[in-house]
C-alpha cells in the first residue's frame, strides 16, 4: 500500500519568494486559463520572483527556464484580449504586484513559432505589438497604473495575424536602481495558437525596423535604461526600450463574435492546432499537468495496481507544478485515497465513480476587475526610428485618428478548461474603468484595440534607491 503523496509536500509552496514580482497567469476574453497554464515561468519559488541577470541572458527571451515549452498551449482568436497577471507572490498567499519603488514602463511582445517545443524563444522574430511608459498627464508609469489595476495588464492580440503558434511575452522594467548600474527586466511568456482571420495572410511580414532578436532589444547604457526617476523635473519625453510597435490589422474587423469551432476552420481551410491541446479527457488539471482515468481493473491485484499509477500521476503532477502552486496535484490525490480505501475494503471492481465537483480546482481569486485593453499607438511608418513610448506624455496637438474599438471576440469553447477544471468566473470588486483616449504626439498614429489581460500583483518589500 502506497503512502498518501499530499501530505508531505502539502507545505512545497507555502513560502514562495519574497521578491519582486512574475508572471502566472493568463487570461483570454476574461477567461482564466489557470494559475500557470500556457505560461512559461521560472520554477524555482525562492527565486521566481527575482528580475533577469543580464541583458544579453538568454533568459531575456521568457525569462528563466523559459526556453523549454509547456505542455499546454491556449487557443485565442486573433483580436482577443489577453490579460497578464502579474503577482509579488507567485501562490497569491500574499497580496501585491509590484513594490511601488519598482517604478518603469511596460510592453508586450510577440513571436510566431514553427514549432512550440522546437523553436527557440530566444533570437529573432520578436516584434512589440504594445508599449506604455511615463503618463505626464497622470504623472504616472506604467508600473503604477498596474499596481492600481491589482498586477492586471490588458492588451489585444492584433486582428490581422495569421493563424499559427505564437510566444506572447509582457514586460516590466523598473527603473529605480539605475544609477547601479542595474535595470531590472521582469518576463516571461504564453504559448498561444491564434485562430486568424478569414482573410489574414498565411505568412507574417512585420517590417526589418520593427523586428528585433531578444537578447539584444536593449543595450546597457540606452537611455531607456538609465532614465533617472528620481530628477526633478524628469528628463522627458522618456523614450520606451525596444523597436517601435507594430499592430496589424486585418480589413474584417471588428471580428466575428460567432465562435468558429473545428469544423468552421476545416471548411475555411485555416490550419488547426495540433500542439498543446489540453485532452477531453483530463479529470484534473495542475498548470500544464493533466490528470487521466486509470485504467478499469477486476481483482484485488489489478485494484493495487491502479492505486499505484494514480499515485504515479500525482507525482509527477507535483514534479511538474510550478511555483503557482499545486491545488491540482491535491484534488488529484482525493482520487487516488478513494481506489486506495476501495482496495483496502476489498472493492476491487473500478476504479471508483469521480463524485461531481470531487476533482474541481479553486484558482486564487482574481486580484480586482479586469481592465479593458489598452489602447495602441502606433509610429508611422516615417518614425519608425523612434518609439512610441513617449507618445502618450506629449502635449502636442495630435494628428492622429482615434478609432473606437471593436466588440469583444468571443473565445472559441477550446479556450474553457474542462468542466471538472475549469476556473471559477472572475469577480469585480470595482467597475471596470475604460482607458481615456490615447493622446499622440505629431506624426503618430493612435489606435484603440482591446484585448484583456490580467496579472495579480506581487507583496511589496521596502527597497532603498541605490542598495538593491
Amino acid at each position: 500500500m502506497r503512502p498518501h503523496l499530499s501530505l508531505p509536500l502539502v507545505g512545497v509552496f507555502a513560502s514562495v519568494a519574497q521578491a519582486h514580482t512574475v508572471f502566472t497567469t493568463l487570461f483570454i476574453n476574461d477567461v482564466n486559463q489557470g494559475d500557470g497554464t500556457c505560461v512559461r515561468m521560472p520554477m524555482d519559488p525562492d527565486t521566481c520572483t527575482n528580475p533577469i541577470a543580464g541583458l544579453q541572458s538568454q533568459d531575456m527571451a521568457c525569462g528563466r527556464d523559459g526556453q523549454k515549452a509547456v505542455a499546454f498551449t491556449c487557443p485565442a482568436p486573433a483580436g482577443a484580449k489577453l490579460t497578464f497577471e502579474f503577482r509579488e507572490w507567485a501562490d497569491a498567499s500574499n497580496p501585491g504586484a509590484i513594490d511601488k519603488s519598482h517604478a518603469g514602463p511596460c510592453a508586450v511582445y510577440l513571436k510566431r513559432v514553427a514549432d512550440m517545443a522546437t523553436t527557440p524563444a530566444a533570437g529573432d522574430g520578436w516584434f512589440k505589438i504594445w508599449e506604455s511608459g511615463y503618463d505626464a498627464g497622470a504623472r504616472k508609469w506604467c508600473t503604477e497604473k498596474l499596481i492600481d489595476n491589482a498586477g492586471l495588464l490588458s492588451v489585444a492580440l492584433p486582428t490581422g495575424l495569421p493563424t499559427g503558434y505564437y510566444l506572447v511575452r509582457p514586460e516590466l522594467l523598473a527603473l529605480q536602481n539605475v544609477q547601479a548600474a542595474d535595470p531590472q527586466f521582469y518576463v516571461g511568456c504564453a504559448q498561444l495558437f491564434v485562430q486568424g482571420a478569414a482573410d489574414a495572410a498565411d505568412t507574417l511580414n512585420v517590417p526589418a525596423d520593427r523586428q528585433v532578436r531578444i537578447p539584444g532589444h536593449v543595450a546597457a547604457g540606452q537611455a531607456g535604461v538609465t532614465f533617472d526617476i528620481y530628477a526633478r523635473p524628469l528628463a522627458l519625453p522618456y523614450k520606451i526600450p525596444g523597436p517601435a510597435v507594430y499592430f496589424p490589422s486585418s480589413s474584417s474587423s471588428p471580428p466575428r463574435r460567432r465562435r468558429l469551432h473545428a469544423a468552421d476552420r476545416r471548411a475555411s481551410g485555416q490550419a488547426q492546432q495540433t500542439q498543446g491541446r489540453i485532452p477531453a479527457d483530463c479529470l484534473a488539471k495542475n498548470a500544464n499537468w493533466c490528470g487521466h482515468e486509470v485504467a478499469s481493473y477486476r481483482g484485488e491485484a489489478g485494484c493495487w495496481a491502479a492505486s499505484e499509477a494514480c499515485y504515479d500521476q500525482q507525482a509527477a503532477c507535483y514534479a511538474s507544478a510550478p511555483p503557482t502552486g499545486s491545488a491540482g496535484c491535491e484534488a488529484w490525490g482525493r482520487k487516488c485515497d478513494g481506489i486506495q480505501a476501495a482496495c483496502g475494503a476489498g472493492r476491487f471492481v473500478g476504479p471508483p465513480a469521480v463524485a461531481a465537483g470531487e476533482l474541481k480546482v479553486a484558482q486564487a481569486p482574481v486580484p480586482g476587475a479586469i481592465p479593458d485593453a489598452e489602447p495602441v499607438v502606433v509610429v508611422a511608418e516615417e518614425d519608425s526610428g523612434a518609439s512610441a513610448g513617449s507618445a502618450a506624455a506629449s502635449s502636442a496637438a495630435s494628428t492622429a485618428a482615434t478609432v473606437t474599438a471593436p466588440a469583444a471576440v468571443t473565445a472559441p469553447a477550446a479556450v474553457t478548461a474542462p468542466a471538472a477544471v475549469t476556473a471559477p468566473t472572475a469577480v469585480a470588486t470595482s467597475p471596470a474603468v475604460a482607458a481615456p483616449p490615447a493622446v499622440a504626439a505629431p506624426g503618430h498614429r493612435c489606435l484603440w484595440r482591446w484585448a484583456a489581460v490580467t496579472a495579480p500583483g506581487h507583496r511589496c518589500r521596502w527597497r532603498w534607491p541605490g542598495l538593491w
